[in-house]
């Protein structure tokens, strides 16, 4: 047998080995349609391809993020608007830390693109758009979970409403447990500061929720 088929034998079988192993490296236990993406941090995401080929994560109605779903055993600590505050914070009645590892729910059906610790106060944060379907003035709105214990989501990640991402934190011992919760109609922003005069791209997360039950 020559050389060179001998080399060529090898090569094909190399190559072979290598295929089988791209395939497996490509096989994800991602949620439906999504793909790599949902491997990856900081991805960024065709939001109209994706809940295009997905029409039952399009959000319909929402609800509380605690206390599902309405909020039962809870209550704002800090309002949205209050000393500038552009989310909410949500706190257990009981007070102190025992909330802390309390369970969090997504507000409405979405897609996850962040679940990660952020710098600067704001410990581990999930970020989820959601796609609105019918609703006479929005099409897309983000909600953002901060301060959390633990994430039990990732990126690329399609929720339903009420479906468990985290539980209450501390950012890492920065504060008293609770959950911090932004409404934002304005997409991909920043994290942002958490308190600020200019509330563009920010909605009140409450009276949002109560006044959108269903639509």
């Amino acid at each position: 047998m020559s050389s060179i088929f001998k080399y060529g034998i090898l090569i094909g079988s190399l190559l072979l080995i290598l295929g089988f192993t791209i395939v497996d490296f490509n096989v994800t236990d991602a949620v439906p349609n999504l793909g790599q993406n949902a491997n990856f941090e900081d991805s960024h995401f065709n939001y109209d391809s994706i809940f295009y080929f997905n029409p039952a994560y399009l959000t319909k109605s929402f609800d509380y993020p605690v206390g599902k779903p309405d909020a039962k055993h809870y209550y704002l600590a800090s309002r949205f608007g209050s000393n500038n505050h552009l989310g909410e914070d949500w706190n257990g009645r009981g007070g102190g830390d025992t909330d802390l590892g309390d369970p969090v729910y997504a507000i409405g059906d979405g897609l996850v693109t962040v679940a990660k610790d952020v710098c600067c106060g704001w410990g581990n944060v999930v970020r989820v758009v959601h796609k609105l379907e019918g609703h006479s003035e929005y099409r897309y709105l983000e909600s953002v979970y901060a301060h959390l214990d633990k994430m039990s989501v990732r990126p690329g990640q399609l929720l339903k409403k009420g479906q468990h991402l985290g539980t209450i934190g501390t950012a890492h011992g920065k504060y008293k447990a609770h959950l911090h919760l932004e409404l934002r109609d304005f997409l991909d922003m920043s994290m942002g500061p958490g308190y600020s005069k200019d509330w563009e791209g920010y909605l009140d997360p409450s009276a949002f929720i109560r006044n959108n039950r269903r639509f």
